[in-house]
């Protein structure tokens, strides 16, 4: 039988180290290597050598004075991420449907995950025409707006060493040289919102902004799709007021103090 990345035996070991990780989600968070043996039914050499490559992992901690284990450094910082990012997450679904209301374009919300922006949540506009893409699909982070917006709060370094060699294009108008995307970034940092024109699918133009740490750990984009031909210079800067008020108010629910200061002028439009 075709075991697929991993061979039968690695599966198994990755699927009792999971249980491990359960069996430590529950009170008291803590456990001898007979605690774990006895649950897992297996060997105590078994259930330490488990144990111990969780632990090298930082995934646990093993008391020096007791031997017993509990979560780690690693799994404090997975667990802190995933209730930063649900909690923004659940903010802005719940404003999705008034941004929507308001703009009648389609919203998303995604994180980034290495060099691209996966799409978590959407509200569909009223707008006759729109695109669509299936939640959970992967997106080049340096093409879309979203993508564009997570980056933003990440270092230079960090940029270039995620996207190192994967500038790909999926249209003509798509950044392809860190040069020109770090210039790009630059920009988003100053006026407080990403675009994406044309630069994932031709004839759609995305804008979208950030929330969470300025470190990008937890953090989750918000962003309005729309077709260029639905689109003129003053409704797009009437989106970017509405998308950057719509962040203003998620902003004060999460008890993010960076403030967003509204376009004064009329969007910046790609010159590729």
């Amino acid at each position: 039988m075709h075991e697929g990345i991993f061979g039968s035996s690695r599966m198994k070991s990755i699927r009792k180290a999971a249980e491990v990780l359960r069996l430590l989600a529950d009170p008291p968070h803590e456990m001898s290597v007979a605690d774990v043996a006895r649950a897992l039914r297996v060997t105590a050499s078994n259930a330490s050598r488990i144990l111990a490559e969780l632990r090298d992992a930082e995934l646990l901690y093993q008391d020096p004075a007791t031997r017993r284990y509990r979560p780690g450094p690693l799994a404090m910082r997975l667990a802190a991420g995933f209730q930063q990012t649900t909690a923004i997450l659940d903010c802005i679904q719940e404003t999705m449907p008034q941004l929507v209301g308001r703009t009648r374009h389609t919203a998303w919300a995604g994180v980034l995950d290495g060099a691209d922006v996966v799409a978590l949540r959407t509200q569909h506009g009223g707008y006759p025409v729109r695109f669509d893409i299936e939640l959970g699909r992967r997106l080049p982070a340096h093409a879309a707006a979203m993508g564009k917006a997570l980056l933003a709060l990440l270092p230079d370094d960090e940029i270039r060493m995620r996207l190192r060699g994967k500038l790909q294009p999926t249209t003509p108008r798509t950044i392809v040289t860190m040069p020109a995307l770090l210039a790009e970034i630059a920009s988003i940092r100053t006026r407080g919102y990403a675009i994406s024109d044309q630069e994932l699918f031709l004839g759609i133009k995305s804008i979208a902004i950030a929330f969470g740490a300025q470190s990008g750990q937890g953090a989750v984009a918000l962003s309005l799709s729309f077709p260029m031909i639905a689109v003129d210079s003053q409704a797009e800067r009437s989106l970017v007021t509405a998308l950057l008020e719509t962040g203003r108010g998620v902003d004060i629910r999460i008890g993010d103090a960076r403030g967003r200061t509204l376009p004064e002028t009329d969007p910046i439009r790609a010159t590729k």
